[in-house]
Parts: C-alpha cells; structure tokens; sequence
C-alpha cells in the first residue's frame, strides 16, 4: 500500500511513526508532499518518496489537480492530510479521489469548514451542547469586560492569538477577519478523539500541558480521567468526524471546561498519544487495510518533552 502524507512540513515524528510500522512488517511505501524540497519531513529517510506541489491557499484547482495526478502517477492508496488549508478541499473532493480507489482520511465539507471557522465552530458547539467561550464578531456588542482573546476567525497554531487588556487595544481590530472572546483563566489541556472512517468512537487520550511554544505543545503529561473520556465521547457523537480530531481546553479552578479549538487532523500533541501507548495512525491504516487492531484501555500516565532533531539533504543526492 502506498501511503501519502501531504503538506507535512515539520510533522517528522508521524513520517517516523509510519516508518516504524514497515520495520514491524508492513507492505507501506511512504510518500510526503509539500510544496518545498527544503521540508524536514522529505528527508527523514532515504526510503520516503517526496512529491512537490503547488500551494493550496489561492491555487485550489492546481493543487487538487496535480495532487490527483501525483497520486496517479504513484498509485497511491490512503492520503492523509497535515495542514488545516488544504483540508476543505480535499473533503469537497473525496469522491473524486475515491472513484480512483484513494482513501483520504478527511471529515465531511460541512463539518471541517465549520471547525475551522471559529463563527461557525460557535454555532455547532451551541447546537452540540458543548461548552464555547463567549465570542463577539463586532466591537459595539463586546460586554466590555477585560481582558480577553483576539483570534482570526480564520485561525491556526494560535497565528494572530493576542490577549487584550484595555479598549486602547481594540483600535485595530478588523471586523469580519477577527473575533473577540471570553478570556477563559484555568488549566490547559489537550485531547485526540479518535472515530474510525465511519465517525464512530474508537479512542481518546487526553495531555494536561505544561507548556506551550509557538503555538504548539512543548511539555505534556498524559491525563487518565473519566469525565474527559465522557466529554471527548460527546463531541465523537456529536461530530462524528473521521480519523483524528486535535481538541483544545481549558478548565477553571471551579471545574467549569471551555473547550477553544477543533483541528479535524493530527495535531502537535499526537506524539504524546502515540508514546503513550495509542497508536493512532495505525490504527488506521489498519481499518484501511480490513486488519484487527486494538488500543490500550487507556494510555499510559507518561510526560513527555519535545526536543530539536535537524534534517538535511546534500546537492548529490538530488542529483541523483
């Protein structure tokens, strides 16, 4: 089977996950896609197959059009898709790459445009009966109660995230591209909620974070608690997403959870779930290769740290 993981950019640890799992004697042929040669996870190993695309932002028919004749050219199998861009169009295309035989392992239109519209994540979240900060789309209807968030209404790995503590900074905020929300003062966490191709619940692991770096989770512990089980259960109900859902919350000294975000892909907290036991990713390949797998009751208790690991190329291997 031919594997393709697009747009993967630093994601290194999921092409060395995917890896893992040939030296363990699966028949995968790994390809990885991005629109540079100068990506860390082309060159994890010498056996990963690097395919260079146009980018997606602004170019969605070029980039489905030559993704699809990529994935021809490689027979390629299962996609699945690393960054919150190019997600829309891969799931408003998913019959098309299905009609060829390619399995992109992606939620349905509706539901990735409104997890990644935070107006529309509002909304589905009220529908859900899930709890979601107080949010403005317009200054003259703020509460006036400091401090609190601006986000992109359009947001990634907290890109435009600034804290607002006086009206003096509201002076450039943009209607309609931004929002403004309730500033929620607790404990940050994480979970993956895992649901198998069909949107039914498999799994879930849940990371207290310790901290935070460039919009990613640097240092996590791994959290074994019912409550949060029953909550990320809600939301695989609720959302019957497909493959993993990367979640955001936060939890008041009260008790009361908020939960902010919603990335309908793997996310940078996946490693802490894959070393602690919950192999995600293979699990499904597993569904997609009609193979038995099983997942710890649940993960072990582990802390884990992130650390630096540099990748190169050399001009003669290019060459070649």
């Amino acid at each position: 089977m031919n594997i393709l993981f697009t747009n993967a950019g630093r994601r290194t640890y999921l092409i060395k996950y995917a890896i893992d799992l040939i030296k363990d004697g699966y028949d995968l042929n790994i390809y990885v896609s991005d629109t540079s040669k100068y990506t860390a996870s082309f060159w994890v190993d010498s056996s990963i197959r690097r395919i260079i695309t146009p980018k997606v932002k602004g170019n969605e028919k070029e980039y489905i059009d030559a993704l699809m004749e990529e994935c021809i050219k490689n027979n390629i199998g299962i996609i699945i898709p690393l960054m919150d861009y190019e997600i829309p169009f891969l799931s408003k295309n998913i019959n098309k790459f299905k009609s060829i035989g390619i399995k992109v392992i992606v939620s349905n239109y509706k539901l990735v445009t409104s997890l990644l519209n935070k107006e529309k994540t509002e909304k589905l979240c009220t529908k859900a009966g899930i709890s979601y900060p107080k949010t403005w789309y317009s200054i003259n209807k703020f509460n006036g109660n400091f401090p609190l968030i601006k986000k992109n209404i359009y947001g990634s790995g907290s890109v435009g995230l600034t804290v607002i503590r006086d009206k003096n900074q509201l002076e450039n905020f943009k209607e309609g591209k931004e929002i403004l929300q309730q500033f929620i003062d607790g404990q940050e966490y994480g979970m993956d909620i895992l649901n198998d191709l069909n949107g039914n619940f498999l799994h879930c692991c849940v990371k207290k974070k310790i901290l935070m770096r460039s919009g990613e989770t640097d240092k996590a512990e791994i959290i074994n608690n019912e409550k949060y089980v029953a909550y990320a259960k809600k939301i695989s109900k609720s959302f019957c997403h497909v493959g993993n859902l990367d979640v955001d919350f936060i939890e008041e000294k009260n008790g009361n959870i908020y939960f902010i975000d919603f990335n309908p892909r793997f996310g940078g907290l996946y490693p802490f779930t894959h070393l602690s036991g919950c192999n995600y990713l293979k699990v499904l390949i597993d569904i997609c290769l009609n193979r038995k797998f099983q997942l710890p009751a649940k993960p072990n208790e582990i802390s884990g740290m992130k650390g630096i690991t540099v990748y190169y190329f050399s001009k003669k291997l290019l060459k070649k």
